[in-house]
Order: C-alpha cells, then sequence, then structure tokens
C-alpha cells in the first residue's frame, strides 16, 4: 500500500484500510488509479477511498490525490498535492 493512502486515511479504531483494486487512464496510462474499502473490525465495508497519480505528459509533474468517504458518501477527506 502507497505511504501517502497510510498517512492520509482517517480510521477510527478497529478500521483498516483494503485494496480493492487499480487501474490506468490516460492516453498514455499517465493515470494511476487504486481503489480501497474502509473496513469495521467486525468485517464490515465502512467506507471507501481513492488514490490516484497523475504524470503529465509535458513537463512531467506529477499530482496525487486522496479522498476518503463514508459508506453514505459523505467526505471525508479530500487532499491534492
Amino acid at each position: 500500500m502507497n505511504e501517502e493512502v497510510k498517512k492520509r486515511a482517517v480510521l477510527n479504531d478497529g478500521e483498516e484500510i483494503k485494496g480493492k483494486g487499480s487501474r490506468s487512464k490516460g492516453s498514455l496510462a499517465e493515470t494511476d488509479i487504486y481503489s480501497y474499502e474502509i473496513v469495521s473490525s467486525a468485517g464490515e465495508v465502512v467506507g471507501t477511498a481513492e488514490y490516484t497519480h497523475h504524470t503529465a505528459i509535458k513537463g512531467f509533474g506529477v499530482t496525487q490525490t486522496f479522498t476518503q468517504k463514508d459508506i453514505s458518501g459523505k467526505m471525508i477527506v479530500d487532499e491534492r498535492w
């Protein structure tokens, strides 16, 4: 798991973040998208998270984002750097 995801995820006691899958998008697959589930100690999915890593084709600048939502869709974390 990406260190940025571990650092930025907001987890309650007993919760953990588990990888769900990944995909790439863009004409040159310049954006990598990683999906996660937030799971309670009882094994129930209580939220979702997504981390993206985009490398610009021109200039090779990098943009990263992390979003985390609870199970109802309420935004908990929305960061871009």
